[in-house]
């Protein structure tokens, strides 16, 4: 099994729209701080205990902190390797924030 690698976060849009779950994989307190609009948080380190939770049947959008975080890449590794559809939005949450799209959370506040 294997995973498609998106860059375009119009595709991330786009898939959220037909009912994609999207999937932050950083840790509980970088996803408090922000996340992209209506993302998940289940930490990598977390993921096996979670895997009976997520559904098999719609496409798990996956992302981390940035191009350069490896997190969702062993995310997705792990997830297709178990049936599920997988998308890995490489930029992650810097590229997302880079095309100006709705993050939520903390973001910094008291």
């Amino acid at each position: 099994m294997s995973y498609v690698e998106i860059w375009d976060p119009n595709e991330v849009l786009n898939l959220a729209s037909k009912g994609a779950l999207l999937l932050d994989v950083r840790a509980n307190a970088a996803y408090d701080k922000e996340h992209i609009r209506g993302a998940i948080n289940i930490p990598l380190d977390d993921l096996d205990s979670h895997l009976e939770n997520l559904p098999k049947d719609k496409p798990v959008v996956v992302y981390c902190g940035s191009v350069d975080c490896t997190m969702s890449y062993f995310a997705a590794r792990k997830l297709a390797s178990k049936g599920f559809t997988v998308y890995r939005y490489t930029p992650g949450l810097k590229g997302w924030k880079e095309a100006g799209l709705p993050t939520e959370g903390l973001k910094g506040k008291a």
